[in-house]
């Protein structure tokens, strides 16, 4: 067995404790539709501003996601595509393995 780095094996621990949360989850799959500001995320899943904006900078910290400022704006998108198809997984294991085949390797900023 390849045993990791225990640097390694803490980010892979910290990823899924941060996508570990249902609000976490819904924000990913609204941001894989594309670009929003911080505001529209919050209106769309009905949460306070204030906790969005947590639950982004939890995104932020593992890499899933890039926010980008202009002027009073934060823009979040998707910076890891590759967490989609793992969540897809989790609900279709079959569709999710085809998807999983054809990806190379993925790693905070998938390729």
């Amino acid at each position: 067995m390849n045993q990791l780095p225990f640097q390694e094996l803490q980010s892979i621990a910290s990823l899924f404790r941060v996508v570990g949360h249902p609000a976490r989850i819904q924000i990913i799959y609204l941001l894989n539709e594309g670009s929003r500001c911080v505001c529209e995320v919050a209106g769309i899943l009905g949460l306070n501003k204030s906790v969005t904006s947590k639950h982004l900078a939890q995104l932020k910290e593992v890499g899933v996601i890039e926010m980008k400022k202009s002027g009073t704006q934060v823009t979040c998108s998707i910076a890891m595509p590759c967490i989609i198809s793992m969540m897809e997984c989790v609900v279709d294991p079959q569709k999710g393995m085809g998807v999983i085949q054809s990806l190379s390797v993925c790693r905070k900023g998938c390729e």
